[in-house]
């Protein structure tokens, strides 16, 4: 009988449809163990999961992979310190380092000319960075990307040894990966001192679950990790996502190659059966030099009359199917072992439609032709980071903000790769880019009613 927090009493006085998991929703009390120094139920949950992902220790995480890239960089990042990352690494990368008043090395991600599509960032380029960069105190990176792309990490790994900084690998995408010898591999066990993943990106738990994994002879001592990881995460954790957490564990570590087996099956069955399509085409994920998620179906619209946004808003709104994201020219789909048959039929079915009325058969070579809207390169910086984040700003329109000073974001969403970040002066090659999107009706984070924040001088 409760009498303790949460306050709806073990689902009492929850709506009826969701009684039955308040009562899975329990908090720390005697038998129940605490997030923030486990010594029972959890501490044996999370040694679970270090055994199931090849980790030497492992923090759930509630507040999702965003809590984990805080902790991540605390823990290796003096206050006004350098980090080199890429320039495709998620906003909360940028987020701490404002917060710690750092500052990131960016290294813009090889991109495919064919697609478009962004690959990651190359060996040669990060050696580069960190003989040009000596102070750095950390290199991160993001490994696969959303379109499923991993980069082999052996060169990657001898890089960070060689000038002795610790490798974080944002592995949100990931935490599948570990289940089944048709993934890329994951990256703990090839020399990656941290990485964080999202479970519920790919796994079946719930929004929100992650995990944090290290390795006891690393570069970043377990100790300093697990103080960052603590105060990065709420001090009245939720079971649920905890239990979830654990339970997807169970299911994948019984089940999940078996699953992935039965999976692979099905994607292959409907690539043959989409062959069969005169425009609609799923991308070859055979980048050189790069493995690849089979479970991220990447198909490309060129040679449509459609942009990626339209054919996902197409799905969506005609078909009841609703895909992952999409770009220009693409739109990505995330298949689980949870999908079935019908779920592939549904797919197929309504892609043979858009395709028998949007194609444009008679440009079916032009998939050989480079993109009409390429990524501009990297903006010149002229303020730091926090201090441009945090400075007055005024709100002007797009094409007007040649030669300003961001004050915030650009950031096309998808695939999430910043045009400019906060310091850095708006070009004539951004406004280009971003108008060209605009166009497209190509969701812009930073853009507001075609106006962009910029540093007041």
């Amino acid at each position: 009988m409760p009498f303790h927090m949460p306050g709806h009493i073990l689902g009492r006085g929850l709506l009826e449809e969701f009684r039955a998991i308040g009562g899975f929703d329990i908090t720390e009390v005697p038998g129940s163990d605490c997030l923030h120094a486990p010594d029972g139920v959890i501490k044996d949950a999370q040694e679970e999961a270090s055994r199931c992902f090849g980790a030497d220790f492992s923090f759930f995480l509630v507040n999702g992979s965003t809590s984990g890239i805080q902790a991540m960089i605390q823990a290796v990042l003096e206050p006004g310190g350098k980090l080199i990352i890429g320039r495709d690494s998620h906003v909360s990368v940028l987020n701490t380092l404002s917060q710690l008043n750092g500052e990131p090395v960016f290294l813009m991600p090889e991109i495919d000319k064919k697609t478009q599509i962004p690959l990651s960032i190359t060996p040669s380029m990060l050696e580069d960075a960190c003989r040009a960069n000596p102070d750095a105190q950390g290199i991160l990176i993001t490994r696969p990307n959303y379109y499923g792309i991993a980069k082999n990490l052996d060169e990657i790994v001898e890089i960070a040894n060689k000038f002795k900084m610790p490798l974080l690998v944002d592995e949100a995408h990931g935490a599948h990966f570990i289940f089944h010898e048709a993934f890329p591999s994951p990256c703990m066990g090839s020399g990656v001192d941290l990485c964080v993943q999202s479970l519920h990106k790919t796994l079946p738990s719930l929004t929100q679950t992650a995990i944090l994994h290290g390795r006891n002879n690393g570069r970043v001592d377990k100790s300093i990790v697990t103080t960052t990881a603590s105060m990065v995460q709420t001090t009245s954790p939720s079971y649920l996502l905890m239990c979830s957490i654990d339970i997807a564990r169970y299911i994948m570590q019984t089940r999940g190659r078996d699953l992935y087996s039965e999976l692979k099956l099905l994607v292959f069955d409907f690539d043959k059966k989409l062959e069969e399509l005169s425009c609609i085409k799923r991308v070859a994920q055979d980048f050189q030099g790069y493995d690849s998620d089979f479970t991220r179906i990447v198909l490309s619209f060129k040679d449509t009359e459609l942009s990626g946004s339209n054919a996902e808003e197409f799905l969506r709104t005609r078909y009841g199917i609703v895909a992952e994201m999409a770009d220009l020219y693409h739109v990505v789909l995330i298949v689980t072992p949870f999908h079935t048959t019908k779920d592939f039929d549904k797919l197929l079915l309504a892609l043979k439609d858009i395709d028998k009325k949007y194609g444009k058969v008679s440009k079916a070579g032009d998939q050989n032709s480079e993109g009409p809207v390429n990524y501009p390169g990297i903006p010149e910086k002229a303020l730091p980071l926090r201090r441009a984040m945090f400075s007055k700003h005024e709100e002007i329109p797009i094409y007007k903000s040649q030669g300003s000073i961001s004050a915030g974001y650009i950031t096309p969403y998808p695939p999430g790769i910043p045009v400019v970040c906060p310091g850095e002066i708006i070009n004539d090659s951004v406004v280009s880019y971003i108008s060209a999107l605009l166009k497209e009706n190509h969701p812009v984070h930073g853009v507001k009613n075609g106006g962009v924040k910029v540093v007041e001088i």
